[in-house]
C-alpha cells in the first residue's frame, strides 16, 4: 500500500534476488530483514547492500536502536573483509 509508513515486511524471494544479484552490479536487498536473517539473506543473494525498515522497529515508525545495531553487526558477519 503506498499510503503506508515504511516497509512491509514482507521477505523477499532470496533465490530470485540471487540471481538478479549476479546480472546486475549494485543490486541492493530489502524487504523483511531483521537482525536475525539478515546474515543468511547476505550469504545468499551476495548483495551490493541491504536495507532495513520495519525490521528494527519496536512500533511503526520508531526504530530500535539496539535491533539496529545488531542488524548492523549480524551484516558485518556475513559481509567478506
Amino acid at each position: 500500500d503506498p499510503n503506508e509508513y515504511g516497509g512491509t515486511g514482507k521477505k523477499a524471494d532470496w533465490t530470485v534476488a540471487a540471481g538478479l544479484a549476479q546480472e546486475y552490479a549494485g543490486l541492493l536487498l530489502a524487504g523483511g530483514l531483521t537482525p536475525q536473517n539478515v546474515a543468511q539473506a547476505i550469504r545468499t543473494v551476495q548483495p551490493w547492500g541491504v536495507d532495513v525498515a520495519s525490521g528494527v522497529e519496536r512500533a511503526p515508525g520508531q526504530k530500535d536502536h539496539d535491533l539496529v545495531a545488531e542488524f548492523v553487526k549480524a551484516a558485518k558477519s556475513a559481509s567478506p573483509p
